[in-house]
């Protein structure tokens, strides 16, 4: 209905827009041609009545082919710009949308905290069982992650079997709640390829706080962390620890 509406209130905008052009025009010709080429008065009427009404009836079509092509650039743009941010296997946001609400979220300056989720061996997924059951994977594992997550959560594919989640409001405590909800979920998750054959899954999770220090690359505490957890073994959730300070740096 909304969408109907704006359509219509394009077409009557085109319409007297357009109108109002054409007749303008047919009038200044006509007054034009009646100053070299004096004519009675029946025949001045009838110019300027044929001034006034043709440009008003061809008005109505032309003003529906300029809606139609406007809502059809209008669709091309959104489609643009919802391709230019959106992960085409997935349809989850991208790497860039991400890090475009990191910024307006540093930018707020309130807490937040950020996930960084790797699938676990997800070679060998593609490796054992094709590519094409790597791109199913990853499909199922981003609706798992969207039907999991808080409602205020960010989700998004920052490539490969990589993906990043955004809390915003949420302390660590929490964040490390809904990564260990999230790292179960997929554990209990019972995936098969397109074949049938049995392909479980595991993910493991970096933590962080988003932090104004890392502007440049938000996600760095959260990348460190996610290391240590591949480290420790996979298939767990880990916090990123800041370097400890030396005695006498602070005071430096």
């Amino acid at each position: 209905m909304g969408k109907d509406l704006l359509i219509n209130r394009r077409v009557v905008k085109s319409t007297v827009a357009i109108a109002s052009v054409l007749t303008a025009g047919s009038l200044l010709c006509t007054l034009i041609v009646m100053a070299f080429e004096p004519s009675g008065g029946e025949h001045v009427v009838l110019a300027l009545s044929l001034a006034i009404l043709i440009p008003l009836v061809s008005a109505t079509p032309v003003a529906l082919f300029v809606a139609s092509q406007s809502e059809k650039l209008a669709e091309l743009n959104a489609r643009l710009a919802h391709d230019a941010s959106h992960d085409s296997l997935t349809e989850l946001p991208n790497r860039r949308a991400m890090f475009d609400a990191l910024e307006r979220q540093l930018d707020l300056g309130s807490e937040a905290s950020v996930l960084l989720i790797d699938i676990d061996r997800f070679k060998q997924i593609n490796d054992g069982h094709g590519h094409h059951t790597g791109d199913e994977a990853l499909k199922a594992l981003a609706r798992l992650f969207i039907s999991e997550v808080p409602t205020q959560a960010l989700v998004a594919r920052l490539g490969g079997e990589e993906f990043a989640l955004l809390l915003p409001g949420v302390s660590l405590a929490v964040a490390r709640e809904v990564a260990e909800h999230l790292r179960r979920s997929v554990e209990a998750f019972q995936f098969s390829s397109p074949e049938g054959a049995p392909c479980p899954l595991t993910i493991s999770i970096g933590i962080d706080q988003l932090r104004e220090e890392f502007r440049l690359f938000p996600m760095r505490g959260a990348d460190s962390a996610l290391y240590a957890a591949k480290a420790a073994g996979r298939n767990r959730v880990s916090f990123y620890s800041p370097p400890a300070e030396r005695p006498g740096e602070k005071a430096a």
